[in-house]
């Protein structure tokens, strides 16, 4: 068993609100371009490394805002291999039953998305951790998401390597890995707490434009999870507002099991609103978390209804009077 430090770099759509379409139908918010690893040992001593661009299949055209962040050029990724054959090699860098550890939530559910792209399978996404929560609870217990930046200023590490290369982002988080107590960190990872609920999406889907949210609640794709496994479309919960523009629903497949769905909705114009809708993974804390969800959004129906009986009572005792 070995740990897999990794981060990637992708390239996204000229337009977040028009992403392509990959193998299977799923939406591609971002085409991997970029994959950089560091292996450590059950004792977190780094024992290789791996980095590797990627021809671009889908999102041909090098976003001027990727390009400048992380250096890459077309020319580098002209001469880079296709994701199918970058991945293989990265599988055999992972070895087997490799423990996935990233800074942030965004890169396995990336990887998750471009393997389905490509027709592969996502077994390797699996057992994968996200190390600012581990640095959260083993340090001062916080809540937000630090930077990598902030977690490297904190132990006095130094940063030699210049960021956004996913090899050097790789090297530093492994830096900060081996300064906290990974092992007891995956064990108690999660914990039921509503801070690890979002981390992992396993799959996400953007939609677009819709005239209001009654108008959004009307389309049976967005609305109808589908397994993030099979793809097959499955019997959806309610959706219940959490508050603001954020919706959640349950669903179940008989086969993969329990999911969670979550809506976020935003304005791109003022006339047209789009949504992103994200899967996890169901858990008893999910369920518990929706439960809670859907009381809290009752209640408020129930009070919102005895306001408005009370004003039409108001009125009628006001007409009565004159």
């Amino acid at each position: 068993m070995a740990y897999i430090v990794f981060d990637m770099e992708w390239n996204q759509p000229m337009c977040a609100a028009q992403p392509m379409k990959g193998k299977n139908g799923i939406k591609l918010s971002g085409e991997i371009m970029q994959i950089g690893a560091i292996k450590l040992d059950e004792n977190c001593e780094i024992i290789g490394n791996f980095s590797l661009c990627v021809k671009p299949h889908f999102y041909k055209r090098l976003n001027k805002r990727v390009r400048e962040l992380t250096g890459i050029t077309k020319e580098d990724l002209a001469a880079a291999d296709i994701f199918p054959a970058v991945f293989a090699q990265f599988d055999a860098f992972c070895g087997e039953n490799p423990t996935l550890i990233t800074w942030g939530f965004d890169d396995v559910p990336i990887l998750r998305q471009n393997l389905i792209s490509w027709g592969l399978g996502t077994e390797i996404c699996e057992n994968s951790y996200n190390l600012q929560t581990i640095f959260n609870t083993q340090t001062d217990g916080g809540k937000s998401q630090r930077s990598l930046a902030f977690a490297l200023e904190h132990f006095g590490i130094v940063p030699t390597l210049e960021a956004h290369d996913a090899l050097h982002d790789a090297y530093h988080t492994a830096l900060v890995a081996q300064k906290l107590d990974l092992a007891n960190g995956i064990a108690a990872y999660g914990g039921g707490s509503s801070g690890t609920l979002w981390e992992h999406p396993l799959s996400t889907d953007s939609f677009y434009p819709y005239q209001n949210k009654r108008a959004a609640f009307a389309d049976k794709s967005l609305v109808s999870i589908p397994c993030p496994r099979c793809r097959e479309k499955l019997e959806t919960s309610k959706w219940v507002t959490k508050g603001g523009n954020f919706y959640v629903a349950l669903a179940k497949c008989d086969t993969h099991g329990e999911f969670i769905g979550r809506i976020k909705f935003s304005h791109v114009s003022n006339t047209a609103l789009s949504a992103v809708r994200n899967v996890f993974k169901g858990s008893s804390y999910a369920i518990e978390h929706y439960n809670e969800v859907f009381e809290k959004s009752e209640r408020r129906k129930e009070r919102f209804k005895e306001k408005m009986k009370e004003q039409r009572k108001a009125k009628r005792e006001n007409r009565d009077s004159e």
